[in-house]
């Protein structure tokens, strides 16, 4: 099952690259992305225990599609180790330090260029949890929420990002006493990336079409 979904992911993502720029007579450029994922939990209700931040490794490839000198369109397929700390809550499940979640993360985000160095990007993101050490997690589990980035060209080809995800799904729900109103938790992630620019496609042009007949 696991399988089966990332394969659907990478194909959908490759097929995405490769048709867009054809529509759209534009450039695509890909490459590897890695960095690192501090991931939280942000409760609910503050009388529910509030557990800390876990510094995770984040790591795929990523497509961007230039459309014009001032917009693109940026999306990927990473692997992002996610899940936080018990803090001086007991953890009744196993001797772990963390509650982990290994996860595949795709983005969308629409790319302002402010100029030749500096960007800005904001879209959504979904996550699938495809393991956890936490049996309240269901797998697979799917997650959405929106992402931010302001990213920095260091030259053509190299960029560094600082980028923020806030996910809209319930990750945990802790049953109370009173009901249908159940506290919850929802997952928030922070980070920095780098990306190289591997392959380039070939600018493409428009064609003029000649609307007059040839004998005239």
């Amino acid at each position: 099952m696991k399988k089966l979904f990332v394969s659907k992911a990478l194909l959908l993502f490759l097929g995405w690259c490769f048709s867009l720029p054809n529509r759209l007579q534009a450039q695509i450029h890909i490459g590897p992305e890695v960095g690192t994922a501090i991931s939280a939990i942000v409760p609910s209700n503050q009388t529910i225990p509030y557990y800390a931040q876990r510094i995770g490794v984040r790591g795929g490839m990523f497509a961007e599609v230039e459309i014009s000198s001032l917009f693109a369109i940026r999306s990927g397929v990473f692997y992002t180790l996610r899940g936080f700390h018990f803090g001086n809550v007991p953890n009744p499940y196993n001797t772990d330090k963390y509650w982990d979640m290994h996860s595949l993360n795709i983005p969308m985000m629409g790319v302002l260029k402010l100029n030749q160095q500096v960007q800005v990007a904001l879209g959504v993101e979904m996550n699938t949890v495809l393991g956890s050490n936490l049996p309240l997690i269901r797998i697979p589990s799917i997650q959405l929420g929106m992402r931010g980035e302001c990213a920095f060209h260091i030259t053509e080809q190299l960029r560094v990002a600082a980028y923020y995800m806030h996910g809209f799904n319930k990750l945990l729900e802790i049953r109370t006493r009173q009901s249908r109103q159940n506290d919850f938790y929802n997952n928030i992630i922070a980070g920095i990336s780098l990306s190289y620019v591997l392959i380039s496609t070939p600018q493409s042009s428009s064609i003029p079409v000649d609307l007059c007949p040839p004998f005239l």
